[in-house]
């Protein structure tokens, strides 16, 4: 079976999307509620005191994708200047939920709202349980996505995964933990993702993150496809620019990616220490990124010590998954097509999504 990105002029045709140009429509809810279906507004940000907010609104309870009725949720983590973190879910009924279908993202799911049309977002998640938030998203660059946006699986392209970003925005507002609403401001992040069956099913392992130089935004979801899909190298990966907030590179498919491995004792895998991608492009454009991370953030064995019936499920689909998050350092040059060439570096924190069991020929 194969995988691949809906990136060609008859994607575009059959899937009404604008090669040229996003459009609010895309960011309103592209998924039905049937079973496996779902999809995620995910919201972070990094501020000046040095707490950190992620936030995501979905119609469905991933753990309950296989029904055909939303289940509407919220979660939202915030770690505090000092490292400690403070989470929460909030679910709702389907009843006490409105997911907007039309232009933008238009999301009500009882106490909690999002909304917002690519330009800004307001964000509000209700201190239910002593955790919240109340934030303003202003973009400070277009947004992105990588062809149609749309990762196709099968030979029929029967499920799908996806993502478009709003790579870099400016942050403002409060945090709400510990009885106290503090002001924070900072920069942060946001994408929209819809989905046809779990990932965890379609991808063998992805990279993603994104990087603030002082010139450049990088964005890299690099995607490698389950065994059954051939190992497939699926890679978005844009290049945008600080002072326009427009887009100067988008990778056509062709890269070389060079790595250094590293063991990780606690999940017992080798790792990618260093990250060398270089992007080339027909006009004669390139990228040139360089990532060595420096600390881990956080180290999670999803499989171990899950009860054999959840074994079961994901040894059926040749699943193990494990998750690591980094903090890196990141060079970035670009070489546009007249020959001209600049350097930038800067701080990335990224996240491996380790899902297959080790395999030689899975690019890891």
């Amino acid at each position: 079976m194969q995988a691949r990105l809906m990136d060609q002029p008859a994607d575009f045709k059959r899937l009404g999307i604008n090669p040229d140009q996003v459009e609010p429509w895309e960011e309103a809810r592209r998924e039905p509620p049937a079973p496996g279906h779902n999809e995620v507004w995910y919201f972070d940000a990094t501020f000046a005191d040095g707490s950190k907010s992620v936030v995501g609104f979905r119609p469905k309870d991933p753990a309950k994708m296989a029904t055909a009725t939303d289940s509407p949720n919220v979660n939202i983590m915030l770690t505090t200047p000092n490292g400690a973190t403070r989470s929460d879910f909030h679910y709702f009924t389907a009843a006490e939920a409105t997911t907007g279908t039309t232009v933008g993202c238009d999301l009500q799911y009882g106490t909690d709202t999002a909304k917002g049309d690519f330009k800004t977002y307001d964000i509000h998640v209700a201190p239910t349980n002593g955790v919240g938030c109340d934030l303003h998203y202003e973009a400070l660059t277009a947004p992105f996505r990588q062809g149609t946006g749309i990762v196709a699986f099968g030979d029929h392209d029967e499920d799908h995964h996806t993502d478009l970003a709003v790579p870099k925005n400016k942050v403002t507002g409060t945090l709400t933990y510990d009885g106290v609403a503090h002001q924070v401001t900072g920069l942060g992040y946001h994408d929209h993702q819809w989905m046809t069956t779990n990932p965890i099913s379609l991808y063998h392992h992805w990279l993603w993150g994104r990087m603030y130089t002082n010139r450049y935004t990088v964005y890299i979801y690099d995607f490698v496809a389950a065994q059954r899909y051939g190992f497939a190298q699926l890679p978005m990966f844009g290049l945008l620019d600080n002072e326009t907030g427009n887009l100067l590179f988008e990778t056509e498919g062709q890269f070389t990616l060079a790595k250094t491995l590293s063991r990780q004792p606690q999940l017992k895998r080798d790792f990618p220490k260093n990250s060398h991608y270089v992007f080339t492009n027909a006009d004669g454009a390139s990228v040139d990124l360089a990532i060595t991370w420096q600390d881990e953030l956080e180290v999670r064995d999803m499989y171990t010590n899950l009860p054999a019936s959840a074994k079961q499920q994901f040894d059926a689909i040749g699943a193990q998954p494990a998750y690591m998050r980094y903090y890196a350092k990141g060079t970035v040059s670009y070489t546009d097509a007249t020959g001209r060439q600049t350097t930038s570096r800067g701080d990335m924190i990224y996240e491996y999504a380790y899902l297959g069991k080790p395999d030689p020929g899975a690019h890891i």
